[in-house]
């Protein structure tokens, strides 16, 4: 197994809606391995190899689930809502990292 492929695609930003730097990763990686590869219109990627052998579909997900500021105060707290259905409650504690447009800004949820 490639760890080190699985440890980037683990450490790419990759929310609901934004999938584009997970996509870019496994399109690169399939491209030795493809013939033909697209992306449609809802953003999937689509690889096909063609010959005679019988024909096997992977489906996965490139999306994780994730969080998105909603607002922040004027003592400096983020308020934030999910992206994707989980529970927020395990979240507490966590180490985060809110994607900027400029650098990222390191947190941890209380």
């Amino acid at each position: 197994m490639d760890f080190v492929l699985l440890k980037k695609l683990l450490d790419t930003h990759g929310v609901s809606g934004s999938e584009e730097a997970v996509r870019a990763i496994i399109e690169r990686e399939m491209k030795h391995c493809s013939d033909h590869i697209k992306v449609d219109k809802l953003g999937n990627l689509i690889c096909k190899k063609f010959g005679d052998a019988p024909r096997v579909m992977l489906a996965a997900h490139m999306d994780e689930v994730g969080l998105m500021v909603k607002r922040i105060d004027s003592r400096g707290r983020i308020f934030l809502s999910t992206l994707g259905g989980f529970s927020v409650s395990p979240l507490v504690s966590l180490q985060v990292e809110l994607k900027t447009n400029k650098e990222p800004i390191k947190g941890v949820i209380t």
